[in-house]
């Protein structure tokens, strides 16, 4: 299904090729529902072994519910996601990740396009139009999986926890981490992208979680159309969906064929 929310907004901002922007979130966005996100797609339990599954196993079901609980207090839900990131990296390095292992990993098609994603990529590349994939993922693998699929172009921007390598091993990942609710590109964007930002009149932003439309700043989203596909617990959480996305896509028309509606 489509729900359109905001009809008197999305009809007033007029796309040209020259006037805006897309904020793309990478995990169960860019890719679809049935693909592992990018932190258990580059973990080969062939490799790791069955005591990694285990750890990664346990965390995420400790943690993971949290992330979908839309009615739990902000602060608490984030100290919970930080929590789960931050213990997520901590066990890739004890489990020894390997850059080998995980372009290896890659090769098992774990991650896959939604339906028309990679359509609508390639005509935003021939149009020139920025694109900013903003994730609480691992970079590592989106750029990897964009090589493999031949999108990873010039007007591409990944903002991501980026895993840096020394003789093949993981160093210890040091940077700020990035979770689900402290995704935002203010700050994060090289200064050449964000003068071109800046000169763009709108923006076009698609996530599947409802904090997903905290990467553009709050006083930007007047001018902004935010497009939710919402995978999970459609009936329970599609009142929240609709009140905080302009557009809200379920079933079979959660894919970017209609996004390209929108701005084609």
């Amino acid at each position: 299904m489509k729900y359109i929310n905001r009809p008197n907004k999305l009809g007033t901002i007029k796309l040209t090729k020259d006037n805006y922007y897309v904020v793309l979130d990478f995990d169960k966005t860019i890719t679809n529902q049935e693909s592992l996100d990018s932190w258990m797609a580059l973990v080969d339990f062939d490799i790791y072994g069955e005591n990694c599954k285990k750890d990664i196993e346990k965390l995420n079901a400790k943690y993971e519910p949290f992330e979908l609980d839309y009615t739990l207090d902000e602060k608490v839900k984030e100290k919970y996601m930080k929590e789960w990131y931050q213990k997520s990296m901590d066990l890739l390095y004890r489990y020894k990740l390997t850059n080998s292992n995980l372009k290896k990993a890659l090769q098992k098609d774990t991650l896959n396009f939604r339906k028309g994603a990679k359509d609508f990529l390639q005509k935003l590349q021939q149009d020139n139009i920025p694109v900013i994939i903003l994730s609480a993922g691992i970079g590592n693998v989106i750029e990897e999986f964009l090589k493999k699929q031949e999108c990873y172009t010039n007007n591409i921007f990944i903002i991501s926890n980026f895993v840096l390598f020394e003789n093949d091993q993981m160093k210890p990942f040091t940077a700020p981490i990035l979770h689900s609710m402290n995704k935002r590109i203010e700050g994060k964007l090289l200064e050449p992208l964000q003068r071109a930002i800046n000169q763009k009149q709108y923006a076009i932003l698609c996530g599947d979680i409802i904090e997903d439309i905290q990467m553009i700043a709050k006083e930007k989203l007047e001018n902004t159309i935010t497009i939710g596909f919402l995978n999970n617990k459609i009936k329970e959480n599609l009142e929240v969906y609709q009140k905080n996305y302009d557009i809200v896509l379920t079933d079979e028309e959660a894919c970017f064929q209609e996004v390209e509606k929108i701005i084609y």
